[in-house]
């Protein structure tokens, strides 16, 4: 819980403060406003475009927080990804560490939320995280109908009711990676009696039921057109010949690295020292009995646990699935890092703790002590880089004060945990550290964050839209949603001004025009419309209205 709180307190400005993405964000609030102006619940539109790229849980969850709030509240939809990261890392202590040191706890929990993409996917609006959660729920509740251990009465209903809500909340991977995983596990344990068991009819028979009533329903609402465009073009579409994100067979395997960032060395090398034989040093050995058995001071050490196949089985079927179908992103891995951080302890617990187990943190947290310093140096203005003074010029917000606190809290922490590494010989400290080094740094920024804003989103420069005008945009970067912002919907030109001046000069309504400031400044067909125009300013954008 203290890893939650402060998880939490430390996330909390950022998600009060920021604005919404264009790319999906936006998207997301945008098509939440059209199914509640028309009524729609199972099938989804985005300007009168079909959009059956996901299931509608999410959309439904946007769309109550839009009827309880009046409006779309970035705090509110980011703790529908903020609590099940919570759930997910809870679960899994419950599962892997229970009756652990309280300390190594704090520390894997710390090293979950921190890994560079389960941290980002916490922050965005996105229905990854949820689906991450039914995800975890369902191999938990499997494995403990597989033990017995902690067994209940619903299990066998709760799985496949689990598989269906990741299916429901994200698509195709929420009902195909837990099935596989436990198949996967099964054929290694040569458990042929337990497909029936637990991948028998009854399990599939939920799944299916639930499908049917969900297909059904979207039926009703959106025709059989609808239902070609969700089961053909957005499933087998995107596994078979991806017209977004298609990426080469091995993408994963390079991009998983990065992802797991800054525990990567750690968590890759469990993944190898798990699969390769291995030896562990006898901690249970007397001073007077050390001399007679040194020889043998080295024994194998036990075989894998069924847990650990487990988990060997969910990442290594997962990340073969996710690597065969042809579109690709980052964030589909994300229900893969929670099985790559709690095989640590597992094997940790196997075959003793090593060296560079604590170096392979210790790196890291040596890095980010440089980073720290070098970034002191450069916003104090002891150091002077043309490029970076440049990027200040732009920026002024990056060095004020706030960014330089989260710097040296950066600085600190990491150099604290390179000490108890070097003089404790521990791993858990320098790992908590070096979480909380990150969180620190997050919460001290999250104060220039309102001034972030108009680089991250359109919710500034659409502030300055008045009222009744047509709005156009041109060069922007996915702009057709803004209408979640205006109100109204907008005509964008993407990068024809030619068009756009024609069509503003043959109109005879008042039209707001919004651009960014670089195009502006060398786009002759902007400069005419803009001359001797009031012109909005908000960040890279500009506005004016003729």
């Amino acid at each position: 819980m203290a890893v939650f709180a402060f998880t939490f307190v430390c996330l909390f400005p950022m998600m009060m403060t920021r604005d919404f993405t264009p790319s999906n964000e936006l998207r997301y609030l945008s098509i939440a406003d059209e199914a509640i102006a028309d009524g729609h619940i199972f099938a989804f539109y985005n300007h009168g475009m079909a959009y059956a790229d996901k299931p509608p849980l999410y959309f439904w969850i946007v769309m109550l927080c839009r009827l309880l709030f009046g409006h779309h509240s970035c705090l509110a939809l980011s703790m529908f990804s903020l609590i099940p990261a919570f759930g997910i890392v809870g679960i899994m202590d419950k599962w892997v560490m229970k009756g652990k040191q309280v300390m190594d706890r704090m520390a894997l929990a710390g090293m979950t939320l921190t890994c560079v993409m389960f941290l980002g996917t916490m922050i965005v609006l996105r229905m990854d995280m949820l689906m991450c959660l039914f995800i975890v729920l369902a191999l938990w509740t499997f494995y403990r109908m597989y033990t017995g251990e902690g067994t209940r009465k619903s299990d066998s209903v709760m799985l496949p009711v689990w598989i269906f809500l990741a299916l429901f909340t994200k698509g195709p991977v929420g009902l195909l990676m837990p099935p596989l995983a436990i198949a996967v596990f099964l054929a290694v344990k040569r458990d042929w009696k337990g497909f029936g068991k637990y991948l028998g009819l009854k399990t599939w028979g939920i799944i299916a039921g639930l499908a049917a009533v969900w297909i059904g329903c979207v039926w009703l609402e959106g025709g059989s057109e609808y239902i070609d465009n969700l089961l053909v073009k957005q499933t087998v579409g995107r596994a078979v010949n991806a017209f977004t994100h298609a990426k080469p067979f091995w993408f994963y395997l390079v991009t998983i690295v990065w992802c797991l960032a800054p525990y990567c060395l750690l968590l890759v090398g469990t993944f190898v020292a798990s699969l390769l034989p291995a030896r562990r040093t006898n901690l249970f050995v007397t001073e007077g009995a050390k001399a007679d058995i040194a020889p043998h001071a080295k024994e194998y050490a036990p075989a894998r646990s069924d847990l650990e196949v487990l988990f060997l089985c969910t990442i290594i079927a997962t990340i073969a699935m996710l690597s065969s179908f042809s579109s690709k992103l980052p964030i589909y891995l994300v229900p893969v890092f929670p099985f790559c951080v709690y095989l640590f302890p597992i094997v940790l617990g196997r075959i003793g703790e090593r060296g560079w187990m604590r170096w392979s943190v210790g790196i890291f947290s040596i890095i980010f002590t440089i980073i720290g310093l070098a970034a002191l140096l450069v916003l104090s203005g002891a150091v002077h880089i043309p490029a970076v003074d440049g990027l200040f010029n732009e920026y002024p917000f990056a060095h004020e004060v706030p960014v330089i606190n989260g710097a040296i809290l950066l600085t600190l922490a990491n150099a604290l945990g390179t000490w108890f590494l070097v003089k404790r010989k521990v791993w858990n400290i320098p790992v908590l550290l070096l979480g909380a080094s990150l969180f620190l740094t997050v919460f001290s920024a999250s104060a220039v964050v309102k001034d972030i804003n108009p680089y991250i989103g359109y919710r500034a420069i659409c502030a300055k839209v008045p009222e009744g005008t047509d709005v156009a945009t041109v060069f922007l970067h996915r702009p057709e949603n803004i209408d979640a912002y205006i109100g109204r919907q907008i005509t964008d030109y993407g990068k024809d001004p030619d068009r756009l001046a024609k069509d503003a000069l043959a109109s005879d309504k008042p039209l707001t025009i919004i651009t960014t400031t670089s195009e502006l400044e060398k786009t002759p067909e902007l400069q005419q419309l803009f001359n001797g125009k009031d012109v909005l300013y908000s960040g890279p954008y500009c506005l004016t209205t003729l």
